[in-house]
Protein backbone atom coordinates (compact mmCIF):
# COMPACT_ATOMS: atom_id res chain seq x y z
CA UNK A 1 0.00 0.00 0.00
CA UNK A 2 2.96 2.45 0.53
CA UNK A 3 3.92 2.28 -3.15
CA UNK A 4 0.39 3.49 -4.16
CA UNK A 5 0.69 6.45 -1.42
CA UNK A 6 4.09 7.12 -3.17
CA UNK A 7 2.40 6.84 -6.63
CA UNK A 8 -0.62 9.36 -5.50
CA UNK A 9 2.70 11.93 -4.13
CA UNK A 10 4.33 11.55 -7.25
CA UNK A 11 1.47 12.11 -9.53
CA UNK A 12 -0.04 15.24 -7.58
CA UNK A 13 3.64 17.10 -7.91
CA UNK A 14 3.87 15.94 -11.57
CA UNK A 15 0.06 17.82 -11.83
CA UNK A 16 2.37 20.72 -9.42
CA UNK A 17 5.27 21.11 -12.40
CA UNK A 18 2.39 21.11 -14.96
CA UNK A 19 1.25 24.37 -13.25
CA UNK A 20 4.38 25.54 -12.97
CA UNK A 21 4.70 25.20 -16.95
CA UNK A 22 1.42 26.98 -17.07
CA UNK A 23 2.36 29.60 -15.07
CA UNK A 24 5.82 30.11 -17.21
CA UNK A 25 4.03 30.46 -20.23
CA UNK A 26 2.28 32.85 -19.36
CA UNK A 27 4.78 34.53 -18.43
CA UNK A 28 6.48 34.16 -21.91
CA UNK A 29 3.26 35.28 -23.18
CA UNK A 30 3.27 38.17 -21.16
CA UNK A 31 6.87 39.34 -22.64
CA UNK A 32 5.96 38.71 -25.55
CA UNK A 33 2.48 40.63 -25.45
CA UNK A 34 4.53 43.74 -24.06
CA UNK A 35 7.36 43.64 -26.94
CA UNK A 36 4.48 43.53 -29.65
CA UNK A 37 2.60 46.07 -27.60
CA UNK A 38 5.66 48.36 -27.81
CA UNK A 39 7.12 47.54 -31.04
CA UNK A 40 3.43 48.39 -32.55
CA UNK A 41 4.99 48.07 -36.29
CA UNK A 42 1.21 47.58 -37.52
CA UNK A 43 -2.18 46.51 -37.05
CA UNK A 44 -1.54 42.78 -36.75
CA UNK A 45 1.19 42.96 -34.11
CA UNK A 46 -1.83 44.91 -31.96
CA UNK A 47 -4.00 42.07 -32.53
CA UNK A 48 -1.51 39.73 -32.13
CA UNK A 49 -0.54 41.35 -28.76
CA UNK A 50 -4.02 41.29 -27.47
CA UNK A 51 -4.52 37.91 -28.36
CA UNK A 52 -1.29 36.93 -26.40
CA UNK A 53 -2.07 38.82 -23.51
CA UNK A 54 -5.53 37.22 -23.08
CA UNK A 55 -4.21 34.10 -23.16
CA UNK A 56 -1.35 35.17 -21.02
CA UNK A 57 -4.43 35.57 -18.14
CA UNK A 58 -5.84 32.59 -19.15
CA UNK A 59 -2.81 30.60 -18.57
CA UNK A 60 -1.60 32.39 -15.18
CA UNK A 61 -4.91 31.57 -13.99
CA UNK A 62 -5.06 28.15 -14.84
CA UNK A 63 -1.78 27.54 -13.97
CA UNK A 64 -2.59 28.81 -10.42
CA UNK A 65 -5.63 27.31 -9.94
CA UNK A 66 -3.94 23.61 -10.97
CA UNK A 67 -1.46 24.67 -8.36
CA UNK A 68 -3.67 25.29 -5.70
CA UNK A 69 -5.74 21.72 -6.72
CA UNK A 70 -3.00 19.73 -7.30
CA UNK A 71 -0.86 20.98 -4.13
CA UNK A 72 -4.24 20.32 -1.79
CA UNK A 73 -4.56 16.55 -2.75
CA UNK A 74 -0.76 16.24 -2.62
CA UNK A 75 -0.55 17.65 0.96
CA UNK A 76 -3.51 15.17 1.83
CA UNK A 77 -1.65 12.03 0.68
CA UNK A 78 1.28 13.29 2.33
CA UNK A 79 -0.84 13.30 5.76
CA UNK A 80 -1.71 9.95 5.18
CA UNK A 81 0.33 6.73 6.15
CA UNK A 82 -1.74 4.13 4.78
CA UNK A 83 -4.60 3.94 1.54
CA UNK A 84 -8.08 1.97 2.94
CA UNK A 85 -10.63 1.05 0.37
CA UNK A 86 -12.58 4.44 0.63
CA UNK A 87 -9.58 6.81 -0.28
CA UNK A 88 -8.94 4.28 -3.06
CA UNK A 89 -12.29 4.20 -4.09
CA UNK A 90 -12.65 8.07 -4.16
CA UNK A 91 -9.25 8.21 -5.80
CA UNK A 92 -10.51 5.57 -8.75
CA UNK A 93 -13.66 7.51 -9.36
CA UNK A 94 -11.64 11.04 -9.45
CA UNK A 95 -9.34 9.87 -11.76
CA UNK A 96 -11.42 8.35 -14.05
CA UNK A 97 -13.53 11.96 -14.16
CA UNK A 98 -10.36 13.15 -15.06
CA UNK A 99 -9.33 10.91 -18.21
CA UNK A 100 -12.45 11.28 -19.79
CA UNK A 101 -11.78 14.96 -19.48
CA UNK A 102 -8.74 15.17 -21.17
CA UNK A 103 -10.17 12.99 -24.00
CA UNK A 104 -13.03 15.33 -24.77
CA UNK A 105 -10.70 18.10 -24.13
CA UNK A 106 -8.49 16.74 -26.60
CA UNK A 107 -11.04 16.10 -29.25
CA UNK A 108 -11.78 19.76 -29.12
CA UNK A 109 -8.21 21.28 -28.98
CA UNK A 110 -7.32 18.65 -32.09
CA UNK A 111 -10.30 20.48 -34.00
CA UNK A 112 -9.63 24.28 -32.72
CA UNK A 113 -5.64 23.45 -33.33
CA UNK A 114 -6.74 22.11 -37.30
CA UNK A 115 -9.20 25.20 -37.90
CA UNK A 116 -7.37 27.98 -36.60
CA UNK A 117 -3.90 26.92 -38.09
CA UNK A 118 -5.42 26.90 -41.72
CA UNK A 119 -7.37 30.32 -41.01
CA UNK A 120 -3.88 31.69 -40.16
CA UNK A 121 -2.64 30.24 -43.16
CA UNK A 122 -5.52 31.82 -45.12
CA UNK A 123 -5.33 35.17 -43.42
CA UNK A 124 -2.00 35.48 -44.88
CA UNK A 125 -3.74 35.92 -48.47
CA UNK A 126 -6.98 37.88 -47.17
CA UNK A 127 -7.37 41.35 -47.23
CA UNK A 128 -8.35 41.11 -43.81
CA UNK A 129 -4.65 39.92 -42.78
CA UNK A 130 -3.53 42.00 -39.49
CA UNK A 131 -7.16 40.24 -37.61
CA UNK A 132 -7.51 37.31 -38.76
CA UNK A 133 -3.42 35.98 -38.21
CA UNK A 134 -3.78 38.39 -34.81
CA UNK A 135 -6.66 35.80 -33.60
CA UNK A 136 -5.64 32.62 -35.17
CA UNK A 137 -1.89 32.01 -34.09
CA UNK A 138 -2.91 32.70 -30.40
CA UNK A 139 -5.32 30.67 -30.28
CA UNK A 140 -3.24 27.69 -32.20
CA UNK A 141 -0.66 27.99 -30.01
CA UNK A 142 -2.59 27.77 -27.02
CA UNK A 143 -4.44 24.66 -28.53
CA UNK A 144 -1.12 23.20 -29.24
CA UNK A 145 0.14 23.57 -25.60
CA UNK A 146 -2.91 22.53 -24.24
CA UNK A 147 -3.19 18.91 -26.36
CA UNK A 148 0.50 18.17 -25.39
CA UNK A 149 0.21 19.27 -21.96
CA UNK A 150 -2.88 17.37 -21.94
CA UNK A 151 -1.41 14.06 -23.60
CA UNK A 152 1.17 13.40 -21.49
CA UNK A 153 -1.24 14.48 -18.33
CA UNK A 154 -3.48 11.71 -20.00
CA UNK A 155 -0.53 9.17 -20.34
CA UNK A 156 0.19 9.82 -16.34
CA UNK A 157 -3.48 8.84 -15.55
CA UNK A 158 -3.89 6.32 -17.47
CA UNK A 159 -0.86 4.42 -15.72
CA UNK A 160 -1.72 5.75 -12.35
CA UNK A 161 -5.53 4.54 -12.49
CA UNK A 162 -4.57 1.34 -13.75
CA UNK A 163 -2.35 0.93 -10.82
CA UNK A 164 -5.51 2.25 -8.39
CA UNK A 165 -7.56 -0.38 -9.75
CA UNK A 166 -4.78 -2.83 -9.37
CA UNK A 167 -4.39 -1.36 -5.43
CA UNK A 168 -8.74 -2.05 -5.35
CA UNK A 169 -7.83 -5.85 -6.48
CA UNK A 170 -6.14 -6.56 -3.41
CA UNK A 171 -8.40 -5.67 -0.92
CA UNK A 172 -11.73 -8.00 -2.73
Amino acid sequence: MEDSIDKSRILYKGDMMAAMFYIMTGMILFVFSAGLYYFNISQGFQYLSIGFFLFFIYCTGKGLLMYYVSRKRWLFYEGLHHLDLTTIKQEIEYTHFRIEKKQTNRRIYVYALVFFCTSAFVGIFSVYKPIIMGTSIPIALISGIELSIGMLTEFRLREYYRILLKHQSWYK
